[in-house]
């Protein structure tokens, strides 16, 4: 018996090529394998978290910008100025109008000229309003972003394609004037943090092999649904979209564990519509590193005989049917060469539950 066990776990060795098998092997022999497992093996899930910075960032082209102690304003540069100003305060959120505010002259000057020239620096340094679209202002940020992805793929050769979930927390940053930083405040948003919430598609294509490393170029497409933090009436339709492109750095443990690194860049923005039908587009683009791992459900069972100890896949007798079926010898999250087989490190006599042991086998 044991001997023909092992005649037929050579014949197969043979037919092994990297980690795929002949299906013809398992035809000529009846080799046994659960049908439902071997296309469950096809599907790769994968959990990865890690750190991220979001470049948040918008121009006030086509708007004024005023400024003075308590606030900073937006208005549509379409509409006259006068001696009132009435602008639009959020605009990264919920936006809404101010209160009238009183334009100061600054060469209204009510003070002895000698100790207070015209245009009187009090003055200037009290209230900003200028057009944006003369000095190209505009304000941007680095935030710090925390993302939780969960991907499920469906492999197909080289090719892979599948669906996921990402999370992401963002702690917004105050945003930082592209000009006159020295009289121009940053801007801080109406919120501190907020969240993401993204659905997308994935396709992927593993161009590149070296040892036990896989190198996967992927595409993810999908819907970006910002937290509460943000007005959801106030985006604009169609304004939900993103793009990430992506490398995903495989080291590959056994056949059926993978520990992942995926650098990647993140291409998004949304539109805020004002009330007076103007609106504001706010890039939050994002470069991302995460780490986390990536299974495949094993195609076939541990070999039920606790004496068997062969570390490559091999042929037994099924105990309970008697037909001839494929089993592994090791659980999938162990570190395991899939070509040669792989034995422990540490030798069985040395391992730590054994050290104590007189007859350690």
């Amino acid at each position: 018996m044991r001997k023909s066990v092992l005649v037929i776990a050579y014949i197969i060795g043979l037919s092994l090529t990297g980690f795929s098998q002949s299906d013809d092997i398992y035809k000529r022999y009846n080799i046994y394998r659960n049908p439902a497992r071997v296309f469950l093996n096809k599907f790769s899930f994968t959990l990865t978290s890690g750190y991220a910075l979001t470049n948040y960032s918008h121009s006030l082209e086509g708007f004024y910008f005023y400024q003075d102690n308590n606030q900073q304003l937006i208005l549509d540069n379409s509409n006259e100025l006068g001696e009132l100003f009435v602008g639009y305060n959020g605009w990264m959120s919920y936006p809404f109008l101010s209160e009238e505010i009183t334009i100061d002259d600054p060469f209204d000057v009510p003070y002895d000229y000698l100790e207070n020239p015209v245009n009187n620096p009090l003055l200037r340094n009290r209230q900003i309003l200028v057009d944006a679209d003369t000095l190209e202002l505009g304000f941007n940020s680095y935030s710090p972003t925390v993302p939780v992805m969960l991907a499920i793929d469906y492999d197909i050769k080289r090719f892979r394609i599948g669906a996921g979930f990402q999370y992401e927390r963002h702690y917004i940053k105050p945003l930082r004037p592209s000009i006159l930083g020295d009289r121009i405040r940053p801007y801080v948003p109406k919120f501190e943090k907020t969240s993401y919430f993204k659905y997308f598609g994935l396709l992927g294509y593993q161009f590149y092999d070296w040892w036990d490393y896989s190198f996967v170029a992927e595409l993810q497409l999908g819907r970006a649904n910002a937290g509460k933090e943000i007005n959801q009436d106030a985006i604009g339709i169609g304004q939900k979209f993103f793009a990430n492109i992506g490398i995903n750095i495989e080291k590959n443990l056994s056949e059926y564990f993978r520990v992942v690194v995926r650098p990647s860049y993140d291409i998004k923005s949304y539109v805020v519509n004002l009330p007076d039908a103007s609106s504001l587009r706010h890039y939050n683009h994002a470069f991302m590193v995460q780490v986390g791992v990536s299974i495949n459900i094993p195609e076939i069972p541990r070999s039920p005989q606790k004496s068997d100890h062969v570390q490559l896949k091999h042929v037994i007798v099924d105990p309970s049917t008697g037909r001839l079926m494929e089993v592994r010898g090791q659980p999938f999250w162990k570190k395991q060469n899939p070509k040669v087989g792989e034995n422990h490190r540490r030798l069985w006599r040395y391992k730590l539950k054994n050290r104590r042991k007189i007859d350690p086998y």
